[in-house]
């Protein structure tokens, strides 16, 4: 179940009726109000982006009679647009939507130039999704035009007709009055027998509206509208460009009344099912684990699988051929979970969300198509709530410490239910990495000995690579991981874990061999050093790219970061004790050195911690003056004059900080990433 609001300016549309293989040509209907476009407006030329200018978007629904129009006008101003701008493309549901082409034209000097020919459109069906096993049975026209040249006009129209039948004739949609590259115009224009409900972001234009043809019609119109800037990691639940949201439901009830009957068996759940159920209620003793047995069957044992055509974009498939055919998506096993707990009597409902929208999907106008995800509320015999994903698998923990995604809202799918349910995330989502070198001799190599400890999400993400890759593929990435810092290195015991399901903690060891870890010091000239870093930190610690932002900055929420140093020296030394607190609402930062004179022995200790999910725009300034008391004691070093043959009783070492903060973050933050990458395969939804 993938349908979500789509930011973007090609506005997907929910539409039309009944297989087509052919391309129909006809007239644009009869309500369409034409639209006329200024072929040379006036934007900023040198942000037009990939050599294509849009002159118009437009816009049309006539929701009476279920009929989406688009026409799309746009001119090519560099060569580089040739490429992009001869491919037309457009989608629609065989299963529901009827697609006719009203016009495709080349402007060339005065000269139109009519490349609407039937005979040339090919037919495919493009699963956009497929990688992340989801497949909406979407076919898409495509013409691939002949003869574009730049400076070409290209002028395209056509109308999708048909509503998705799930939605009863009720309709639903958004649109974006901008861009992050210019635009001529926009149009936007809704004809309806009743009263639109919509609801304005970040514009206060209000729609003209008229009668015309017996309908109501409400229409936006933008001329050159203002570029939106991109900023990096804008959070991902914010509305920042200019929109519009549309829906024919008025209130949450209603939404829940909608999903309660399509989520209505039936059919009993068949022997099959209930065998399945009684060998869980036999082999189990209390209630909750009972719960997670059920939760790990689901999980584990129905593959995810969503065939989401038609009405199966929002309509479950029943438990018993979920259960036969052992796949399903998110709506297929979460109705399944709750089928087979409540055999056992046990509380749990089906529960709507969107997993990217946080706290604006209750901002915004109440509809189904705003839901991505479902997942599953479980009530406990002593009535605690508890929430579950069927589609992550390989989790470990109790019922009662599962990890849950911070998803933040959701609708439940039970009669009367009129207020989302707000959902804390009570993981940790900790790692905790002990880095233990053995210095042999000055000048020489190290021993290596790494232990990792993952918690929470981050021991489900572990689990899941361990069992996905191969022993040697393995091998290779961890060794390559640390290559990155050490040229001559090599693994001495390969990785091994163990794996706490109970308390779902994920332990992998390793051992290396460093054959030179002392480099010449590029600070200080006839020295050398080893430097050492805390890299776990950095894939959470994140630095803007401007000091002044106009949005919020997202940051990794809830999490935490634990990395210890422990460093074996060849002979005495002499370590001042350290302890540096960062402390402030967005994140706690915790360094401090130890030193055991007994062992020779360094303990570093770095401790990170994210407090909250963003950094609010007024709070840059403060954000930036904490990142530079914290970079005075991020990354550690010792050094001694290259001749020297044996350690001095004296101080030889310092804190990297603001000599190789930035670059360490920048740096290790995109080396670690691409590791993480590799390590981490994510469950779809």
């Amino acid at each position: 179940m993938r349908k979500t609001i789509t930011y973007i300016i090609a506005v997907f549309f929910v539409c039309c009726a009944y297989s087509q293989n052919t391309i129909t040509v006809s007239q644009r209907p009869s309500w369409v109000d034409f639209q006329e476009y200024n072929k040379n407006p006036e934007v900023d030329e040198g942000e037009i982006a990939q050599g294509i200018l849009t002159l118009l978007a437009d816009y049309q629904i006539n929701i009476s009679e279920q009929e989406s129009y688009f026409r799309l006008v746009t001119k090519i101003t560099d060569n580089v647009g040739i490429q992009s701008g001869s491919n037309i493309n457009a989608g629609y549901d065989p299963l529901y939507q009827e697609l006719f082409f009203h016009s495709i034209n080349i402007i060339r000097d005065g000269e139109v130039i009519n490349k609407l020919i039937p005979d040339h459109f090919q037919i495919m069906r493009r699963e956009l999704n497929a990688e992340n096993y989801l497949y909406d049975g979407t076919l898409s026209a495509i013409l691939d035009m002949a003869d574009v040249r730049n400076g070409d006009i290209i002028d395209l129209s056509y109308t999708v007709k048909g509503f998705n039948p799930i939605h009863n004739g009720k309709f639903s949609n958004s649109f974006i009055l901008s861009d992050y590259v210019p635009i001529g115009k926009i149009n936007v224009s809704i004809s309806t027998n009743s009263k639109l409900n919509y609801k304005l972001y970040n514009t206060s234009l209000q729609p003209k509206i008229n009668k015309k043809n017996g309908y109501t019609n409400y229409n936006w119109i933008v001329e050159t509208p203002e570029r939106f800037i991109y900023e990096d990691n804008i959070p991902s639940w914010k509305i920042v460009m200019p929109t519009i949201v549309v829906s024919d439901y008025h209130s949450w009830e209603e939404v829940v009344k909608w999903a309660t009957q399509i989520y209505t068996l039936n059919e009993p759940l068949n022997n099959e099912v209930k065998k399945k159920v009684n060998e869980i209620n036999t082999a189990y003793t209390t209630e909750g684990e009972k719960i997670k047995a059920i939760l790990d069957f689901v999980q584990n044992d129905i593959r995810y699988l969503g065939l989401e055509s038609g009405i199966g974009s929002y309509k479950p498939n029943s438990p018993n051929k979920v259960f036969e055919q052992r796949y399903g998506d998110c709506k297929d096993k979460s109705l399944l979970m709750v089928q087979m707990l409540n055999e056992l009597n046990i509380e749990a409902y089906p529960m709507l969300l969107n997993t990217t929208m946080k706290n604006t999907i209750t901002e915004l106008p109440p509809s189904p198509s705003f839901f991505d995800h479902c997942v599953v509320k479980v009530i406990d015999e002593e009535k605690r709530d508890f929430y579950y994903d069927p589609t992550i698998y390989n989790q470990g923990g109790t019922y009662k410490n599962t990890h849950f995604p911070n998803y933040e809202y959701g609708l439940v799918i039970k009669e009367n239910t009129i207020a989302f349910d707000t959902i804390l995330s009570s993981s940790n989502n900790n790692v905790i990495t002990l880095e233990k070198f053995i210095l042999n001799e000055v000048n020489g190599g190290a021993t290596l000995h790494v232990t990792s400890t993952y918690t929470d999400v981050e021991a489900d993400l572990m689990r899941n690579y361990f069992k996905n890759n191969s022993k040697s593929s393995i091998i290779k990435e961890y060794e390559n991981y640390y290559a990155n810092y050490y040229s001559k290195i090599k693994i001495v015991d390969k990785p091994s874990v163990n794996d706490n399901l109970i308390k779902n903690e994920f332990i992998v060891t390793e051992s290396y061999a460093i054959d030179s870890i002392w480099q010449p010091m590029k600070l200080k000239s006839g020295y050398i050093a080893v430097d050492f870093y805390p890299a776990s930190l950095s894939d959470v610690l994140y630095i803007p790219n401007m000091e002044n932002r106009k949005n919020e900055m997202s940051l990794p929420y809830p999490v935490s970061r634990e990395h210890r140093t422990h460093i074996i020296l060849p002979s005495k030394w002499e370590i001042e004790k350290e302890n540096d607190i960062v402390s402030n609402d967005i994140f706690y930062y915790d360094f401090s050195v130890d030193y055991n004179k007994k062992k020779n022995e360094i303990k570093l200790k770095s401790y990170l911690k994210i407090q909250k999910p963003l950094i609010a725009k007024n709070e840059f300034t403060a954000y930036y003056n904490e990142l530079n008391e914290m970079e005075k004691s991020f990354g550690y070093s010792i050094f001694i004059p290259e001749n020297s043959k044996e350690f001095q009783d004296k101080s030889f070492f310092f804190n990297l900080g603001k000599s190789n903060f930035i670059l360490l973050i920048i740096g290790v933050f995109i080396i670690y990433r691409i590791w993480m990458f590799y390590k981490k395969k994510k469950t779809s939804s």
